[in-house]
């Protein structure tokens, strides 16, 4: 590649774009002396041009002054052009050169740490929920890294969900309105509590404020939150097996990032709706048994029982 000539072609003005794209084709391939030997198929394709139409520019950019074009070569099935790319007459060419100044080079670079850093963008939505002024974000966004201290790579989705728990927790404690420099109607402690402190608070605290992904679940493994649903059940499903199905339901749907106390009841729900499904089922095993009964002379058709079958499943046949 000859950096002078790619230079020259750009500041050529006197050629179409084509024949600019051609040239800096040839530039990249040039030497220093500006001599460049190629074949049309092997940069016509580069340069979205057929080999005559390729052709026709060599001849025109030859016209213009640009290049020489000395003799064609053959090699074989190709045919190798040997042209020469042509620097400006009477002119010093100068290729501008961009280097950093040395201070700016030899500047160390600062890198805040995340408790110092400003509040980002995201999280100005919830700071502005539980009425954190403008310009005491950075404030009360440093004191939360501070006391929560998350991982660097951390899932912005499962940082906002520590940050409206350690405000929730702030507001109430009345930290919050220390850092935003409103006195505190009650003064508790000082610190954020731990992951495992804050498990135990969530039951006094609601549950609405721990936050699980789906796609986390075990299928294999009832959490502490489902045990109590599923025991007082009395779905006569295993309920591990009960348990399975629902997690398996959700893993096979995209991951939702949400509270407990929502997953809890969409479980509820599942529990419910599998419990009209054996009330249905019973329903039609005791249709069927007294059919049976009342008609033991009768011979029902096949058909006949396989419409009761849907009838107890729940489904209407209309056949």
């Amino acid at each position: 590649m000859s950096a002078k000539f790619t230079h020259i072609a750009w500041q050529q003005t006197n050629v179409e774009a084509s024949e600019k794209l051609v040239l800096l084709k040839l530039a990249d391939l040039a030497g220093h002396d500006g001599s460049v030997s190629i074949a049309l198929a092997d940069i016509a394709t580069e340069c979205l041009l057929g080999e005559f139409r390729l052709a026709d520019l060599f001849t025109s950019l030859v016209n213009k002054g640009v290049m020489t074009k000395s003799h064609v070569e053959t090699r074989g099935r190709k045919q190798i052009h040997h042209l020469k790319l042509l620097a400006p007459e009477g002119e010093s060419v100068s290729i501008p050169v961009v280097s950093m100044p040395v201070e700016q080079a030899s500047a160390p670079i600062k890198v805040s740490a995340q408790n110092e850093s400003s509040a980002p963008g995201w999280s100005h939505q919830q700071l502005n929920l539980y009425k954190v002024p403008a310009n005491r974000r950075d404030d009360v966004w440093q004191s939360f890294m501070q006391e929560s201290n998350p991982s660097p790579t951390m899932n912005i989705n499962r940082l906002a969900g520590q940050l409206d728990n350690w405000l929730e927790y702030a507001k109430q404690s009345g930290n919050l309105r220390s850092i935003v420099g409103v006195p505190a109607k009650q003064q508790s402690t000082n610190t954020f509590p731990s992951a495992s402190t804050r498990r135990k608070q969530g039951q006094v605290q609601g549950e609405s404020q721990q936050y699980i992904s789906t796609h986390e679940l075990n299928e294999f493994v009832v959490p502490e939150w489902a045990q109590q649903p599923l025991a007082f059940s009395r779905l006569e499903i295993d309920p591990n097996l009960f348990w399975e199905k629902f997690v398996v339901y959700y893993k096979a749907r995209a991951n939702e990032y949400t509270s407990v106390t929502q997953m809890l009841n969409k479980l509820r729900l599942w529990i419910v709706n599998e419990k009209q499904a054996e009330d249905r089922r019973k329903q039609a095993e005791e249709r069927r048994r007294q059919s049976y009964q009342s008609n033991k002379s009768v011979d029902v058709s096949p058909s006949e029982e396989f419409r009761e079958f849907l009838r107890g499943q729940g489904k209407k046949p209309d056949f």
